[in-house]
């Protein structure tokens, strides 16, 4: 078994050379090379690209034409792999290079298409892991095919890897595509490290659109709730209006006044504008899916024929 490594980098810079080194020395003459895709982000990191690929000849630099998300950079390494599997993990050596031995030893024991690394002890602040694991229990509901401990930790058969490579949406959600391949996913306990590059770059606000839009793009339950609520509000409605007819025939009472009123067509007009909000994100997804917007284009390669 062969195994090369693809690091999408945006920042990092002396974290690069201590995963190569490492990587190196625990697969031995498994090692095929190391992918290194520029996503656009800090000058030094390309600059540091530089100059391991110019010091070793079994690392790939890979420059792309300008920022374009860290799946589609992940993606785009993709097609430079020649070995029989391939690992992805980040740059700043919060996934560390010890734990590769874990991924593949357990791919060996399930002969699995994909293995991911369950991060346990995560490193980041608080609030951030907090609102992760909101965000991820709600992604999970929606997307319910998607692998419980899924990271950017992991480790995958290549053919299943390049899978994904003609794969177009209008938001790239990398283990998304993974779920339309293959179903023979596992995963394994890894400790998760502290990052050497400082603060995630990822905020907040980030995090909650790309939630979002992975949602939208992967998942119908947005619409199905949507449904549901069209449903419930007919139902209460036809309820509601059999109450006041039949309290008008028994017992001579009038109709509900005007708070009444005012309440239901709040809550209904709110209702349509809900709904009519969920139907224009489809609607612009749709738009931009056929716009055959590029989801990378490599301006750059170091040590690889150009593509």
């Amino acid at each position: 078994m062969t195994y090369s490594i693809v690091i999408p980098v945006f920042r990092a810079t002396a974290s690069l050379e201590v995963i190569y080194l490492k990587s190196k020395e625990l697969l031995g003459k498994q090692f095929s090379k190391l992918i290194l895709v520029f996503d656009q982000g800090k000058v030094d990191s390309w600059n540091k690209i530089e100059e391991l690929a110019n010091r070793y000849p079994d690392i790939i630099g890979i420059q792309l034409n300008r920022n374009f998300g860290q799946h589609n950079a992940t993606i785009c390494g993709f097609q430079y792999v020649d070995s029989e599997y391939l690992i992805t993990m980040d740059e700043d050596l919060e996934h560390h290079p010890t734990d590769i031995l874990k991924l593949i030893i357990k791919q060996k024991e399930e002969n699995a298409d994909i293995v991911y690394a369950h991060l346990l002890n995560r490193s980041h602040n608080s609030f951030r892991n907090i609102t992760s694991k909101i965000l991820n229990t709600l992604l999970k509901l929606g997307m319910p095919e998607l692998h419980p401990h899924y990271s950017g930790f992991r480790l995958i058969r290549t053919d299943v890897a390049k899978g994904v490579l003609e794969m177009r949406s209008s938001y790239t959600f990398l283990d998304g595509y993974l779920t339309w391949v293959t179903t023979n996913v596992v995963s394994v306990d890894v400790e998760h490290g502290r990052s050497q590059s400082g603060r995630s770059s990822y905020k907040l606000k980030d995090l909650i659109r790309h939630f979002i839009n992975i949602f939208v793009t992967f998942s119908s339950l947005p619409i199905r709730l949507l449904t549901s609520l069209s449903f419930l509000l007919f139902a209460l409605s036809s309820t509601y209006a059999v109450v006041i007819i039949f309290n008008t025939l028994m017992y001579d009472t009038y109709a509900a006044g005007f708070p009444t009123l005012i309440t239901m067509l709040g809550f209904g007009f709110g209702a349509i504008l809900l709904g009519l909000g969920i139907i224009g994100e489809y609607i612009q997804r749709i738009n931009l899916k056929t716009t055959h917007r590029p989801v990378f284009i490599v301006k750059n390669t170091l040590n690889s024929p150009k593509r």
